[in-house]
């Protein structure tokens, strides 16, 4: 019976590119999605036409906490032998501090803090007893903070120290630990023209973007490979957060 792993935010880009690997690699998938229905469905198609019943897409919103209980009571369902939890789905766009509304505030820490707090809660216990991993995408700007971004790095922060402080709880049965993605992907819908591209990446020492593929591989190293680290977050980032 192959092992479970459960991907928020798995319908495209980062999460997208998890989910494939780890399918590829035998395991089964369940994906959460939101808005991204028809990517969603077209890959449940994709992959089960590979393997069959063995990906499985749940939708649900994230900012809602009674739709957050509903999805992972479904995925205890769909999967006993649940191994990982990958939190991934992230709400992200920039605000100025004198911009910042409610509205704001609460969309930026639901997806990035308050639901990863709530999945953990709740799917936890079928974690330790299948002694699994969870881990969480925060961002390298959780520790130095970026302007403009003050309650999403906020949230990603809280993220973090999340992380620490489940690894201990949950310890020695579960494995925590998160990672922190640099220049990998430009943003949708807000891509910086070319030449503030080409400044940008004068930032990392490595002065290049890194791949999807090198996130998956990290992810991929802490959920299959990894025995013995637990509560420590990683940046792969070209050396970006070197200063």
């Amino acid at each position: 019976m192959s092992d479970w792993i459960f991907i928020t935010g798995g319908a495209q880009r980062i999460g997208k590119a998890i989910a494939e690997h780890f399918h590829h690699n035998n395991w089964n998938v369940i994906i959460h999605y939101r808005n991204s229905e028809k990517e969603a469905i077209e890959l449940k198609q994709k992959l089960n036409s590979v393997r069959e019943n063995s990906f499985e897409i749940i939708k649900a919103d994230l900012d809602d906490s009674a739709s957050v209980e509903v999805l992972c009571k479904k995925v205890l369902e769909i999967s006993p032998n649940l191994k990982a939890i990958i939190n991934n789905a992230s709400t992200f766009y920039p605000k100025e501090i004198s911009e910042i509304e409610e509205e704001d505030w609460s969309a930026l820490l639901s997806s990035n803090l308050k639901a990863p707090m709530f999945i953990c809660k709740f799917l936890g216990e079928r974690l330790k007893k299948n002694t699994g991993s969870i881990v969480n995408i925060t961002d390298i700007y959780a520790e130095s903070g970026l302007a403009r971004y003050a309650t999403y790095t906020a949230a990603k922060a809280g993220l973090l120290n999340m992380t620490k402080s489940l690894a201990s709880e949950l310890a020695p049965e579960v494995l925590v630990n998160s990672v922190a993605p640099g220049v990998i992907l430009w943003d949708v819908g807000n891509e910086p023209d070319e030449e503030k591209k080409e400044e940008i990446l004068k930032k990392v020492p490595l002065r290049r973007m890194g791949s999807v593929e090198d996130i998956v591989m990290m992810v991929d190293y802490l959920v299959t490979k990894n025995s013995y680290m637990t509560g420590r977050n990683i940046n792969v980032d070209g050396g970006k957060s070197l200063g």
